[in-house]
Order: C-alpha cells, then sequence, then structure tokens
C-alpha cells in the first residue's frame, strides 16, 4: 500500500500540466490504511451523453459497500477523465472525496492492472460503463475495451478474496464478457443480458429509470434531493449516492442490433468447477456478496433483496408486484420481461448468434433463441434466495 501514501505527496507537481485525457483514483472518505484488509475495486467509465451517471452509480455502490464494511475494506474509484484533470478534481473537491491520484494518461487496461497489483488483496471488482456484447466493456472512450481476452485475469486470482465477486454493470455484459472473465478468474462475474439504464430514488421512495416518455415512472413525480433510508447516513443525491444501474424490462435495442432474448435481472456466472447449477462454496458466497452490495432501499429481509434484484419496475406498479408473483411461483399470465426468457445456467447461456443491420444499416450480429419461460426465472430466485441461508 505504499503507493497510496505517497500518492498525496506529489499530487501538487503533477496538476500544472493539462494534457488531453486523464483518470483519477480517489475514495469516498479517509481511511487508516493499517486497518484495510482488502479493497472494493470501482472503474467507472467514460461518460459521454451519460455525464456524470457512471461515476454516480459507481459512488452510490460504494457507500453501500462502506456501511457493510466500515473499517476492514476500503472502496476505491477509477474515474475515466470527462472534461479534464482541473474540472475533474474540482467535481471530487467540491463532493468532499480524498483524492489519491490524478493521472495524465488514458485509463487503459494496462493502468488497471498496475493498480490492482498494488493492493493487499481485493473483494470486488465493479466496472460501471458502457458495454457491447462482444466489444466488452468501454473504459476511456468506446475505442478502448475490457474483456475476457485482453486482460491478465489469471494474474489476480490468488488476489481476489474467497467470497469476492467481479460486477459488470452495462449493456449485454452477460452473454460473452462475464462468462469469459469468470472462467479465466475463478470468481463469480454477474452480467446483464439486456442493456441496462440508471435508476434514481423518487419522492414515493422508489426506483424509477429516469426516462418519462417510456413510462418508466410516474407522471409528474420528481426525484428525491437526499438518500433517505438507502444509506446508513443521509447524502446528497447531487455527490452521487442516489443511484444505481440496472437491467431494461425488453431485450436489447440499439446501436449492436436487435435482440430477441434477455433477462431483466444481472445473471451471476460462476464458469469453472462442477456444479452449474449451485456452484460451490466460493461461488456462492461470491453471489451472495454481489446481491447484497446492491443498493436496496431499506430492506427487512434477504428475500426483500433478491426481490428488489431480480424484479423491474415502471409507472405501473402491476409490474412490480405481478414480477414477485411469478417468482414465488404464480402464473399470472403476464410478462415479467418483453422479450423471450433467456435460458442459462452458471456457466452461461444459450443462445444462437444471426445476422443483421442496426438502424443505421450498418451489419450486426443479433442474440436470438427459445423462450425458456418462467421456469427459468424461478431457478434463479431459489438460487440466489438459497445463498442467504
Amino acid at each position: 500500500m505504499k503507493r497510496l501514501f505517497s500518492l498525496l505527496v506529489v499530487l501538487v507537481a503533477v496538476f500544472s500540466t493539462a494534457p488531453s485525457f486523464a483518470y483519477s483514483i480517489f475514495t469516498i472518505k479517509p481511511y487508516n490504511w493499517s486497518k484495510v484488509k482488502s479493497v472494493d475495486v470501482f472503474i467507472a467509465g467514460y461518460g459521454e451523453e451519460m455525464g456524470l451517471q457512471f461515476l454516480y452509480g459507481a459512488i452510490t455502490r460504494a457507500q453501500v459497500h462502506d456501511d457493510l464494511y466500515p473499517d476492514s475494506r476500503a472502496q476505491v474509484i477509477m474515474w475515466a477523465e470527462e472534461w479534464n484533470k482541473r474540472k475533474d478534481r474540482e467535481v471530487l473537491r467540491d463532493r468532499g472525496f480524498t483524492i489519491l491520484e490524478i493521472n495524465g494518461h488514458n485509463l487503459r487496461n494496462s493502468s488497471i492492472e498496475e493498480y490492482l497489483e498494488t493492493l493487499p488483496a481485493i473483494s470486488s471488482l465493479h466496472i460501471v460503463s458502457h458495454n457491447a456484447a462482444f466489444q466488452g466493456n468501454a473504459i476511456q472512450r468506446r475505442t478502448d475495451r475490457l474483456g475476457p481476452n485482453n486482460f491478465p485475469w489469471e494474474k489476480f486470482t490468488s488476489k481476489f478474496t474467497q467470497d469476492s465477486y467481479v460486477f459488470l454493470h452495462g449493456c449485454n455484459t452477460g452473454f460473452i464478457v462475464a462468462p469469459g472473465i469468470s472462467k479465466r478468474l475463478k470468481r463469480p462475474v454477474f452480467g446483464s443480458l439486456t442493456s441496462t439504464d440508471f435508476e434514481e430514488i423518487f419522492a414515493d421512495g422508489k426506483w424509477y429509470h429516469n426516462n418519462p416518455d417510456f413510462d418508466q415512472h410516474p407522471v409528474g413525480m420528481s426525484k428525491l434531493k437526499r438518500s433517505g433510508d438507502l444509506h446508513s447516513q443521509n447524502f446528497s443525491c447531487w455527490k452521487g449516492f442516489c443511484h444505481r444501474m440496472t437491467p431494461n424490462i425488453h431485450p436489447y435495442r440499439g446501436y449492436w442490433g436487435s435482440y430477441e432474448v434477455g433477462l431483466p435481472y444481472y445473471q451471476a456466472f460462476c464458469n469453472y468447477g462442477k456444479n452449474q447449477d449451485t456452484g460451490d462454496k466460493g461461488c456462492r458466497a461470491g453471489i451472495k456478496a454481489g446481491i447484497e452490495t446492491t443498493a436496496t432501499i431499506n430492506p427487512r429481509s434477504w428475500e426483500d433483496k433478491v426481490l428488489d434484484f431480480m424484479c423491474p419496475r415502471m409507472a405501473d406498479p402491476t409490474i412490480l408486484e405481478n414480477c414477485k408473483a411469478v417468482l414465488k411461483g404464480a402464473e399470472t399470465g403476464r410478462r415479467v420481461f418483453w422479450g423471450n426468457h433467456l435460458k442459462c445456467n452458471l456457466r452461461g447461456c444459450e443462445y444462437d448468434i444471426q445476422g443483421g443491420r442496426n438502424r443505421e444499416g450498418d451489419r450486426v450480429n443479433n442474440f436470438v433463441g427459445a423462450n425458456a419461460g418462467n421456469e427459468q426465472l424461478r431457478k434463479d430466485f431459489n438460487l440466489f434466495m438459497s445463498v442467504g441461508e
């Protein structure tokens, strides 16, 4: 951890230059590093049209980790440059965060590798960014990608703790990228199987995607300005403590194609070991930790956590209630996901790849396949419930 202690000393010297690109490393609070046993790492990609929402998604989840592990862990965020070194530094200082480093280079895979090597142990790794199913996570601009095959994951297998996990927040991370990383890292990896977007907390104290044109939240309802019951303390939302990135209720439709299959929640993959249905002890511990550290407003039980993790929500409150009923075994006649339910296990998912064209007329590859029905949802619900026992 020597690097962490020395970084602040050299910051003044590096602030005098302003190259085209940079990235920041910071924590949401100061730490006594002599007590830190492991680190939760968050990588917030370049926002482009998303503004600061990738950053805010990382901050919110980092605070959930701090609520659960206030002393034994540190939460470190690596933020790809949004504007420039000076303005990005002002964003972090205005919010009262502890800056560890402002670097004058792009946030690349090699930068991430170098930083992970300095850590004592890694209890979780999160990437909050754009993603393309075949290309991988966009870190700095869309051209810099992080995926299963361009990062030395095996190097860090022993550095990840026994209950650790990787969480890939972003569109379509679960088709190829998450199972691929899990196979090489030998740890649970969560990935999405459709497009993802940001939810915020609204006046009724519930999460909604903030897209009024798609009936995603009640008409005329405002967002909260403070985090309320989400965290152990009440934080200002403008500082980034009230966002989370969750899958949509429909299959992916966008630049990369028009998919037929998907799921409305993050799927967990343990693409190693022998048991493809329930996983081994380390797999189950990582899945539990990944669900437990998802931002949930005032859960009363483990079932509340799992239902919130799996169920989509819209302006119509019956969408959420129908999902809960289906997961518990009811046949309601209403769809939980507005597309074919993808059949998956801990190894990966079953699909076909079919050529087509996107809205711009460019050739794309689409994920298609049969509908696995509500049994897939219930199987995942039972697995997620069982890891909390």
